[in-house]
């Protein structure tokens, strides 16, 4: 344990609930280690994550209202049914995360890794997703109306993953890979 309880300090989910249980205020955690934490149901409103290791942890549930995430690693954590409105993730790794049904509308997610996330159901209305990795990212029934995909790399594209995009902005590049590859003809412009 660290000197200071909120840097570089190792938690298990009941560990981090008992600092959060008498804290009098907002708390930002650095450089802490979560991984593998169960944390299901808990309440993380007003909680700053800096550069944590959050891999695996269990955070379906849990209230986030206001929470931010910032360069943390996330790989294979669970934010199934998440609630609370303005948390944040600010370029995380959040490579094969479940975000099923979270509520992320006009969230800045750039520089997020997405790739193979699941993304079911998510609200990513008006998302700006700049430098986002969406390779193999599930896309079914993800809320995508006015999303800025413009700067994601979104990956090879069937034609569901094209309707789960409905609606998202993206740019005339991104649109003509999508249509060589699925069509197999090659796009040129008009004179």
């Amino acid at each position: 344990m660290s000197e200071d309880p909120t840097t570089d300090t190792a938690y298990d989910g009941a560990g981090l609930r008992a600092l959060l249980a008498e804290a009098t205020g907002p708390v930002t955690l650095t450089r802490c280690d979560l991984q593998d934490a169960d944390l299901r149901d808990a309440d993380l409103a007003d909680v700053t994550f800096v550069d944590c290791a959050l891999d695996r942890v269990d955070l379906r549930g849990a209230s986030l209202a206001d929470t931010v995430f910032r360069g943390c690693r996330m790989t294979a954590a669970d934010l199934e049914s998440v609630g609370g409105l303005g948390f944040r993730l600010e370029r995380c790794n959040l490579f094969g995360a479940n975000l099923t049904g979270a509520p992320l509308a006009r969230t800045d997610l750039s520089g997020c890794r997405l790739t193979e996330a699941v993304l079911r159901g998510a609200d990513l209305r008006w998302c700006v997703l700049d430098g986002c990795d969406l390779l193999g990212a599930d896309l079914f029934d993800a809320r995508l109306e006015g999303a800025d995909l413009r700067g994601a790399a979104l990956g090879p594209c069937d034609l569901d993953r094209l309707r789960a995009m409905k609606g998202a902005l993206i740019t005339t590049g991104q649109a003509t890979a999508i249509v060589e590859a699925l069509a197999g003809v090659t796009v040129v412009e008009s004179p």
